[in-house]
């Protein structure tokens, strides 16, 4: 699967205009096809809340869920808390750190 049709792929799963951020089609292309498939079912569990959620301090309507694939890529799916889905962050592990800091988690 390339790039393109996961960004499709994961807009039609969360039924929202997500924005990819980080190197997201750099780092998706270098993962494992078994690596994209648990990808993209963590989006699904994370849609039926399956995935536990952690609360921003910064921004207290603001929810994500972090999964980490391999030994150096880290993944954030942001949302609204009840509302749409806002980003999906895809990224080397350092970072991953940087975005933690600044989205408040």
């Amino acid at each position: 699967m390339q790039p393109e049709e996961a960004k499709t792929l994961i807009k039609e799963i969360l039924n929202s205009d997500v924005s990819f951020e980080g190197h997201f089609n750099k780092c998706f292309e270098n993962l494992k096809e078994t690596q994209k498939q648990e990808l993209i079912g963590w989006i699904k569990s994370c849609k039926k809340y399956k995935a536990d959620p952690i609360q921003s301090k910064t921004n207290r309507e603001v929810i994500g869920f972090v999964k980490r694939i391999g030994s150096n890529i880290r993944t954030i799916l942001t949302k609204e808390k009840q509302g749409y889905f806002l980003t999906l962050f895809l990224d080397k592990h350092k970072y991953y750190e940087t975005e933690m800091n600044k989205l408040g988690f």
